[in-house]
């Protein structure tokens, strides 16, 4: 390397025992030009004398760029000190990132930037530069706004020259600016290693610390999950205990009540009394159950909150939020079945079933008919009556599409006659009186099958009963005893353990779905899945509102 031969000495008095080497000795200012745009630095230039920076020709460095003015800078030396001065530029001087307000002695070394421009001027004293390569060259020097770093001149190719620089020994023959530049780039490497030992210091502890978080949340994610399913069976239990209740007590007063007509004469009269008494005694007992059930409508509504900030805890990506799913989870826990224990693939078996009522007209009429004839309110009166989710609003639309005149086949238990699709014998047991032409397949107008609003009524208590029998807090499993039979799934729920936890329809579906007739499962998720379309009929491409919305505003 030619360049390698020629080197810069502080003084004379240092010894150079290469004699084949060109010593120079010269004092001023060394200026090389960094330009942050092009990622650039222009080769190293001697100034003894100062010099002056600008885009005008006479300028000692000239740079065309169109933010730097003609005359934009001088530096010079007064009184054994180097200044520099802003000649009126347009857009300043900066020294190390500060603006210098028209002159300002210069410390070297030295970063002097010009404006916004992003060029920078590198400055360093002579006696600052030891054993580096430079080039001396006349005051008056012009370097225009794009420039290139010199290659190294000889014979020595790329790869040789990459040798000598990164090697990990030193070549023999090495002179001062070839070791200059191994120093530089070891002190980088070694800078380097420093900042990243550093930078995975930081990472190890940001893992550790992460790591400790997760799992803290975890934690807290189960301990919350475990109270709230307690809470959810400790709701269900009071529930199932609150309606036997309710239900003992109607037929205690309605007993009563035929009683006291019976002994309507004057010679009944202390009768008479004693049943008033009772009467006034059930009237108190009416008042707790009621309060009673709004106690326990503010449990299921704290519960809810609870179960929404434990699963505030949880750890989810953006994307993984799933409306179609939480909607599903909102009418499992209306139903009576805790979201927190959805089985894996009941999910999937919703969506497949909102499918089918896609692909049909089906539900868009039989909602139609509903509004049409002002049903909604009737139904969700007589569910609220006795204290039954709404949701079970879908039951007699699975039954009959809302027909109040609909007629079942003749089957060995009877004909199924009106919305709700009672026989004759389940009919009488809540109250509706059968019309002579019951065990015909035509409608009968003095049937109160027919009747929507009794059978409405007469619904609810049956779904009510069905609902407080020994282990059916379950609202699905109400839907399947409904279209089985309540004796046939009672008797297979006894059958497991006696614990809340395993009494829900997630058990129930698990144990008995092979022998769970098609026709009643599917009678289940139909109800479900139209249940889920309901609370945004919209979303899920109906024109219509949703029914228990709308139809609790006109109820109200």
């Amino acid at each position: 390397m030619q360049d390698d031969k020629t080197i810069i000495k502080k003084n004379l008095s240092q010894n150079d025992d290469d004699l084949d080497r060109t010593v120079i000795f010269q004092a001023g200012l060394i200026v090389s030009i960094i330009d942050g745009n092009e990622g650039q630095t222009s080769p190293e230039k001697l100034f003894p004398q100062g010099f002056t920076v600008g885009r005008a020709q006479d300028n000692s460095i000239t740079l065309q760029n169109e933010k730097i003015s003609r005359h934009h800078l001088e530096v010079k030396k007064e009184q054994g000190d180097w200044w520099i001065y802003d000649l009126n530029s347009a857009n300043g001087i900066y020294l190390h990132d500060r603006q210098i307000q028209h002159k300002e002695r210069l410390h070297l070394p030295a970063l002097v930037t010009l404006g916004k421009t992003g060029i920078t001027l590198k400055i360093q004293s002579t006696h600052q530069v030891d054993n580096e390569q430079t080039q001396i060259v006349k005051s008056e020097t012009s370097i225009p706004s794009g420039f290139h770093t010199e290659s190294p001149q000889g014979n020595l190719s790329k790869e040789a020259i990459k040798q000598r620089l990164l090697s990990k020994d030193e070549v023999k023959d090495a002179g001062d600016f070839t070791r200059m530049v191994r120093i530089m780039i070891n002190e980088d490497r070694v800078h380097r290693s420093k900042n990243y030992k550093k930078l995975i210091s930081v990472l190890g502890i940001l893992f550790l610390v992460s790591a400790a978080l997760v799992g803290y949340q975890q934690t807290k994610l189960t301990h919350a999950r475990d109270l709230a399913l307690g809470m959810f069976y400790d709701i269900k239990t009071l529930e199932v205990s609150l309606s036997q209740s309710e239900i003992t007590f109607e037929r205690s007063a309605e007993i009563l009540d035929q009683t006291l007509k019976a002994v309507a004469s004057d010679k009944f009269k202390v009768e008479q009394e004693r049943i008033r008494a009772e009467q006034h005694k059930i009237s108190e007992e009416r008042i707790r159950l009621a309060q009673e059930r709004m106690h326990l409508k503010d449990m299921k509504a704290k519960y809810q909150v609870y179960v929404q900030e434990a699963e505030s805890l949880r750890i989810r990506l953006p994307f993984s939020s799933n409306y179609e799913e939480k909607l599903i989870a909102k009418v499992a826990r209306e139903f009576g079945e805790s979201e927190l224990e959805l089985p894996d693939g009941f999910v999937a078996e919703v969506k497949r079933y909102i499918k089918f009522w896609q692909s049909t007209p089906r539900m868009r009429n039989a909602i139609a008919v509903l509004e049409k004839n002002n049903y909604g309110p009737t139904i969700l009166s007589a569910l609220d009556k006795e204290g039954l989710p709404t949701q079970f609003l879908y039951l007699p639309m699975q039954e009959s599409s809302y027909n109040s005149r609909a007629i079942g086949p003749e089957t060995r238990y009877g004909i199924a006659k009106g919305a709700w699709q009672f026989l004759d014998s389940t009919g009488k047991d809540y109250g509706l009186k059968p019309g002579p032409m019951a065990s015909i397949r035509v409608y009968d107008e003095q049937d109160e099958r027919f009747n929507f609003a009794l059978a409405s009524r007469a619904g609810a208590k049956y779904i009510k009963y069905i609902f407080s029998t020994e282990a059916q807090a379950s609202g699905l499993l109400v839907v399947a005893s409904y279209n089985f039979g309540e004796n046939r799934v009672r008797s297979w729920v006894k059958k497991m353990p006696d614990n809340p936890r395993d009494k829900n329809f997630w058990k129930f579906i698990q144990q008995y779905k092979s022998r769970l007739p098609k026709e009643t499962y599917d009678y289940v998720y139909y109800i479900f899945s139209a249940a889920v379309i309901g609370e945004d009929p919209k979303y899920f491409g109906f024109n219509f509102k949703s029914p228990t919305a709308l139809t609790m505003a006109k109820s109200e």
